[in-house]
């Protein structure tokens, strides 16, 4: 992982506070998802993970995330958690490299779930996906979004598209999965639009050399960006926070 993803514009250390930043960038930038939708990060004594409650994603604050251990225990915190999150533990459970998991009902990536394709590689941005990405459809006999049959079904790969619902986004740091989820919805959009008007994907030779690029350059500067936008947008969040 690049350092620079916390180092350029570092957050305070505190994981309530950088779940409470990491949503409202997610809401800024076409992510909000209503009062569903979770974004976590696995804490660091090991116990479990740090995860948002109920509520829309532009109103959360620290003091609304709770503590949860693996076995869907919470361990602080006054607020509801989702019973969602339970594939949240199960991805922790199988993927020790994943720090953080973001699960979003964003617009353009809804529409695209259902047609049960992966996201093509229409714009720069979207190499960030490639090769990168499953597909999970429920059936209705069983509990939606089944942690543990999902965590399978990820394997060693990035993004979940779940049919008809939204994506579930793992990644190593609560900063990348977060500019990941973003640049998701945008992929999304630039797949269904260009498709539109008969577009066609990029050759893959400028895909594997854009995903590197990507991956160095774009991940850490649109993490420090977005988080000098949000400490002008939202200051008082910083205040409470730190």
């Amino acid at each position: 992982m690049d350092s620079t993803l916390e180092d350029r514009h570092p957050v305070p250390e505190d994981p309530r506070l950088r779940i409470a930043v990491s949503r409202r960038m997610l809401a800024r930038n076409g992510c909000e998802s209503m009062v569903a939708g979770h974004v976590s990060e696995r804490s660091a004594d090991g116990e479990g993970f740090w995860v948002s409650p109920f509520g829309y994603f532009d109103e959360t604050t620290p003091a609304m995330v709770n503590k949860v251990s693996f076995d869907m225990r919470r361990l602080e915190g006054d607020w509801e958690p989702s019973p969602a999150i339970q594939f949240h533990a199960a991805i922790y459970d199988q993927r020790p490299d994943v720090r953080s998991v973001i699960h979003t009902h964003s617009h353009y990536l809804s529409v695209f779930s259902t047609v049960g394709r992966t996201i093509g590689m229409y714009n720069v941005g979207s190499v960030l996906f490639w090769d990168d990405q499953v597909l999970h459809a429920d059936d209705g006999t069983k509990p939606p979004v089944a942690g543990k049959e999902l965590a399978m079904e990820l394997g060693d790969k990035r993004v979940v598209l779940i049919k008809n619902h939204g994506a579930i986004i793992a990644s190593q740091s609560l900063e990348r999965a977060t500019i990941e989820a973003m640049m998701l919805e945008v992929a999304a959009r630039y797949h269904i639009e260009a498709e539109a008007i008969g577009g066609t994907e990029l050759p893959e030779a400028e895909v594997v050399r854009g995903r590197a690029a990507y991956h160095k350059h774009f991940l850490p500067n649109m993490w420090a960006a977005n988080v000098r936008r949000l400490r002008t947008s939202d200051p008082e969040l910083f205040a409470d926070g730190e």
